[in-house]
């Protein structure tokens, strides 16, 4: 599943083949979210918990994630007993909401992922950000600086194969490499 603010630098067969790399339990593939949103919507459950790694930036932190392109095994999804209970029981995401002080959900299905994997991260499949390289950088200068980097860094920026122009941020034009003869 694919947002519409996405360009392909490369063949989406690539991002297919990533299903071959999920294990048994991963049901889902997806990337971090390249932002401190959950850092900022999970204050209050961080004050009280001040060593989770709940709402922290990579490499360690569970830093939520983004629902800009997804990998649906949809035979897992279906047979998957735990991920379905989440679905026909609102009460256990109600129970979620409310350990982790999730008092503002506004990301959709984006937050529901996020709020099953700070249970259960054996669920998804992490895409490499270079797969979802999102250019939003709205969180920029908001009082995160200190760790501003930490979440929007991507290891492969040199590669990156897909672009996600989310909060309206323009994709750059496509840079192309002509082969110099003399």
């Amino acid at each position: 599943m694919l947002d519409i603010d996405l360009r392909f630098e490369d063949d989406i067969q690539e991002l297919y083949q990533l299903f071959d790399q999920f294990n048994q339990s991963q049901i889902i593939g997806i990337a971090r979210e390249n932002q401190p949103v959950y850092r900022h919507l999970l204050w209050s459950y961080r004050q009280e918990n001040p060593h989770t790694h709940v709402g922290s930036p990579p490499p360690d932190g569970i830093t939520g994630f983004n629902s800009g392109v997804l990998l649906l095994d949809l035979t897992k999804i279906r047979q998957s007993i735990l991920f379905n209970n989440y679905l026909e029981n609102s009460n256990l995401i109600e129970q979620l909401l409310i350990k982790y002080h999730f008092n503002h959900p506004h990301l959709g299905d984006q937050d529901f992922y996020t709020l099953i994997s700070f249970e259960h991260e054996n669920l998804f499949y992490l895409l490499p950000c270079y797969w979802n390289r999102q250019l939003c950088t709205w969180w920029k200068g908001k009082g995160y600086d200190d760790v501003w980097e930490k979440y929007y860094h991507c290891n492969n920026e040199e590669n990156i194969r897909l672009y996600h122009g989310n909060c309206n941020t323009p994709i750059p034009n496509k840079i192309i490499h002509k082969k110099m003869e003399f």
